[in-house]
């Protein structure tokens, strides 16, 4: 029990009960913060921060969804404001409760409480006999009245569904009445509790109308609060499994919790996916009821969607009127609710995984089997993919396996790939599980890689098909078609070399003898059309390994042939590689007309691919030519298309998804990245990787170090699959650890990163390199620049850097051949080397030719970066008015963009040498926490009971002492100081 008084504790804060309640879910919650409920905490703190009010909430939510702790959080914010907090609590005892129970817990409590004496009248609290009811009720209320003298006070009547008739008839009385000003009432009880006969509902209804009341119910938290309440439970949690334990919870805190709990058991130690007590509780209601509504909700848990009248009167023998009798006791019980389609559902998921698992082996194979049958018995009425499921839990395999391939066929006619690929896989693993199935399509494995290309899982597609081809026995036309598709989806990831690892014998390694087997393949069957398709092929690949002659030759072919067949997918392809061919050599009005015309020719046909193909490769080429601006538009077009038709995962709509974000981050339209990276989780794991790395770079330039550096975790173990991440994560991470001092993470970071390439890509430099390499030379040339002592220890790994650049202007030619933004990079790190040198003015010259071609690439936080450095050699040099002229725009810029981390380098903080040196007050700590939070000046004075003008003179004070130019600035920057967690 809490009674709190003066701002000082008297006894505990608000606990929930902790005896017997009945075997049912407690309803509590681990002190912690709390989630999702900022609405209902600022309602309350508002109330009780002005005496003149008073307020009777009825708080009404399931077990488990937080209303207890919503009431610590209350009850903490009436201690604050120097009030007192009375709990009573009433129990499950059945018959046997006492009348007036959580009364006389108040009673006791006011007696204790020194702040009451003389005040309150606790004499007559405890009901004697002989005492009228109406005289009780009087006494009480004269009770609470009193109570005004303390205010504010908040009354807590917790879980007022256990309470007896004669408590809630003293309750409607004194609701009745209402109470006095600066005494606020609130009961609590459980929704999930209030079966139709229950005798709260009557008295809730008549509450309810009473206009003094108010009731507010708490509903599952949202997906944003549930996933912030599992990082704070399990820090790290992979994606997946913290969407999978989102989902399950269903929003309920305490589910989460439990669930979260069970993950972080070692995954060898057995038992059920359900945690056991949890399951234990969640049967609780079940077992409670008759053997007719258990048997009725064992089988909707088999059921699932298919819990209709139909199938239950299948499952369960029941006459008719037993069986609607057995639905409604488990309907009265908040155990199944009825759907707008006519079916019965569980009200909480995991309630069917509990009464699931909770069947015997036998037990749930019957019900599975009979469920089949009535399944096929309804025909068309029922989706193939829940026929598959029961068939395969029956153990009727013949039956799953046509019922996966009808699923398959179903979900690629509605655009759903990934569902596709999952039935198909799912068919090739019960064929190859039962040898003895008929009617396995040969094409299976083609139907499962063309699903996976259109979900946009390449990797996965080769692998399977590559599996496919070593197992393969049909015609050769079919190993034909397989071997395309392989190439094909090979292609599509990150390809290193020519040698594709088929590791097949009797077939070549090596995509030129490959594809020249498949086109032997092709022309001695006279397959005209998949022999157009292997030659669009090569070129493709033959553009991929810039061997551009030879791509135009294979790409001319293609295009005879695919005249000659009159196939249209093979026409686009060809003249797709011939255009962007002509946008490498130059011609970029050839190359713009003919992909302009492809991509017209393609949408007109309703080929998205071959539409998305033409965009991607014409805004590829206004990128290579620097036309920044404009293959960004190409690859929002893109994206934009790629959605309207449905076809989201489709690879050069993914593509350009990454890389049109990629561009907005260079140009600083950081809010765009943050919307075409809005909802990539659900995209196949690559992609997700990719836009995880273009994230990185942004939060980076935020001062969102420790994101940057977790997602960095995440990423190194994608360097290997696919080059882009490394190019983007590992500079990422080269400036966060040079940034806080961790030199050596960044070299180790640095030469990881390279050997990678160079092992995985065979690649002797590469253009990512060179910024990389400037990064690192900046955090060496700072370090030694604070440490000039150290700068001999650092002059090898120098001279290793700068052979580096030279190494890679021998490869590439000379440095005008490098594109713009290379360029740029590369004058950065000379103007480092430059630095480190003591060559103060060609560390001018090299640091403005970096400033220029970034604000002619339009790259705005590089040049702002540039800036920076540029204007620090100026300094040096004696130029004072150009450097601050030069800062200050850069300080500019970064205000604009929110770089916090640039905003901190200009104000002479690095993060390496900020720690908790702001001087902030407690108090100021405080506001800035709830600045943190989104909160006005008017939310943060009703947060701490103090004016608005003190809360606004707080803000001011924060800002002054950190530097910043306002509230979002002052947030990131004291995350970076260390100020905020």
């Amino acid at each position: 029990m809490a009674v709190t008084a003066g701002g000082s504790a008297l006894t505990d804060p608000p606990e929930p009960f902790a005896g017997d309640n009945g075997a049912v879910i407690p309803d509590s919650a681990p002190a912690g913060p709390i989630f999702g409920r900022t609405a209902e905490i600022d309602d309350f703190a508002q109330l009780l921060g002005d005496r003149a009010q008073s307020s009777i909430t009825l708080l009404g939510g399931d077990a488990g969804i937080g209303k207890t702790r919503l009431m610590q959080e209350i009850a903490a914010i009436c201690r604050e404001a120097g009030g007192v907090v009375l709990v009573g609590r009433c129990l499950d005892l059945g018959d046997s409760a006492a009348p007036y129970l959580p009364i006389t817990d108040i009673a006791r409590s006011l007696r204790e409480l020194p702040a009451a004496d003389g005040v309150v009248s606790t004499e007559r609290l405890v009901p004697s006999e002989g005492v009228r009811p109406v005289e009780y009720f009087e006494t009480v209320a004269t009770m609470l009245d009193e109570l005004t003298g303390l205010a504010p006070v908040l009354v807590v009547l917790e879980d007022v569904h256990w309470a007896d008739r004669a408590t809630r008839e003293l309750l409607t009385y004194q609701f009745t009445h209402d109470v006095r000003p600066g005494v606020h009432v609130v009961a609590t009880y459980r929704t999930d509790d209030l079966h139709r006969r229950h005798p709260l509902r009557p008295a809730l209804a008549e509450w309810s109308r009473l206009p003094t009341v108010r009731r507010v119910l708490l509903e599952p938290l949202t997906a944003e609060p549930s996933r912030a309440l599992v990082d704070h439970l399990r820090p790290g949690l992979a994606d997946p499994d913290a969407g999978d334990i989102i989902r399950r919870s269903g929003g309920n805190p305490f589910f989460a919790e439990e669930l979260v709990a069970a993950s972080m058991q070692p995954r060898d130690a057995g038992g059920p996916a359900l945690p056991g007590d949890l399951a234990d509780l969640l049967l609780v209601r079940a077992d409670s009821l008759d053997d007719d509504p258990r048997r009725v909700l064992r089988a909707a848990a088999v059921a699932g969607s298919a819990a209709c009248d139909r199938t239950l009167r299948g499952l369960v023998d029941l006459p008719p009127e037993r069986l609607q009798d057995a639905l409604r006791a488990a309907i009265d019980a908040h155990l199944l609710v009825t759907s707008r389609d006519d079916t019965y559902t569980f009200r909480h998921a995991l309630l069917a995984e509990a009464v699931y698992d909770d069947l015997l082996p036998g037990e749930r194979v019957r019900l599975h089997d009979t469920l089949t049958d009535i399944l096929l018995e309804c025909g068309d009425s029922y989706r193939p993919a829940t026929l598959a499921m029961h068939a395969e839990q029956a153990g009727r395999f013949e039956t799953a396996l046509q019922a996966r391939l009808r699923a398959g066929d179903d979900a690629m006619e509605t655009a759903a790939p990934s569902n596709a690929a999952r039935h198909f896989e799912a068919a090739i693993s019960l064929a190859a599980w039962h040898p003895e199935l008929t009617d396995v399509p040969t094409d299976l494995p083609r139907r499962a890689a063309r699903a996976l290309l259109a979900a946009g899982d390449p990797h996965r597609a080769t692998e399977l098909v590559r599996d496919a081809l070593r197992t393969h026995s049909g015609t050769l036309v079919e190993r034909a078609e397989l071997l395309r598709l392989f190439l094909s989806a090979l292609l599509l990831t990150d390809l290193p070399t020519t040698s594709t690892k088929l590791g097949i014998d009797g077939l070549p390694d090596d995509a030129d003898e490959l594809l020249d087997v498949g086109i032997g393949w092709a022309r001695e069957c006279e397959e005209n059309v998949l022999l157009g398709k292997f030659l669009a092929l090569r070129a493709r690949y033959l553009l991929s390994f810039e061997r551009h002659d030879e791509a135009a030759v294979a790409a001319g072919d293609a295009l005879l042939v695919g005249r000659a067949v009159d196939e249209p997918m093979i026409i686009t392809d060809a003249m797709t590689t011939q255009a962007k061919l002509d946008g490498l050599a130059g011609d970029m009005t050839s190359a713009l007309t003919t992909l302009e015309h492809v991509r017209q020719q393609a949408a007109a046909e309703g080929d998205i691919r071959a539409e998305l193909r033409a965009l991607h490769q014409l805004a590829g080429l206004q990128a290579r030519a620097d036309q920044h601006t404009a293959a960004a538009a190409t690859f929002d077009k893109a994206v934009r298309r790629a959605t309207e038709a449905h076809a989201r995962t489709e690879l050069y709509g993914l593509d350009s998804l990454v890389f049109g974000a990629t561009l907005a981050a260079k140009m600083g339209d950081w809010g765009h990245v943050d919307e075409l990276l809005a909802d990539t989780d659900a995209l196949p794991r690559i992609v997700t990787a990719a836009a995880a790395a273009v994230r990185e770079t942004v939060d980076v330039a935020r001062g969102r170090f420790d994101r940057a550096l977790a997602a960095h975790e995440e990423l190194r173990s994608h360097w290997s699959q696919d080059m882009f991440i490394v190019a983007h994560d590992a500079p990422a991470t080269i400036d966060v650890l040079g940034a806080t001092g961790d030199l050596a993470g960044a070299v180790a970071v640095y030469d990881e990163a390279v050997a990678t390439v160079r092992r995985v890509w065979r690649l002797p430099v590469f253009d990512a390199e060179i910024r990389m390499t400037a990064l690192l030379l900046t955090h060496i040339a700072d370090a030694v620049a604070v440490r000039p002592r150290e700068a001999t220890d650092w002059s090898a790994r120098v001279e290793q850097l700068n052979d580096t650049l030279e190494e890679i202007l021998s490869v590439r030619g000379w440095r005008e051949s490098l594109g713009e933004e290379s360029r740029a990079w590369f004058a950065r790190a000379q103007g480092e080397l430059a630095r480190l040198a003591g060559n103060d003015a060609l560390a001018v010259d090299e640091y403005r030719e970096a400033v220029k071609l970034f604000e002619n690439a339009g790259f705005v936080y590089e040049q702002a970066v540039a800036e920076l450095s540029l204007s620090r050699a100026l300094q040096v040099t004696g130029e004072l008015s150009e450097a601050r002229t030069l800062s200050g725009h850069a300080l500019a810029t970064a205000r604009r963009l929110g770089a916090t981390h640039l905003i901190a380098q200009l104000r002479g903080r690095p993060r390496a040498e900020t720690g908790r040196g702001s001087g902030l007050t407690p108090r100021e700590r405080d506001v800035l926490q709830l600045v943190a939070e989104g909160m006005t000046n008017g939310q943060i004075a009703g947060k701490l009971f103090i004016s608005t003008k003190t809360a606004s003179v707080h803000v001011s004070n924060i800002l002054a002492k950190l530097g910043a130019a306002n509230r979002t600035e002052a947030v990131d920057l004291a995350r970076q100081q260390g100020e905020l967690d």
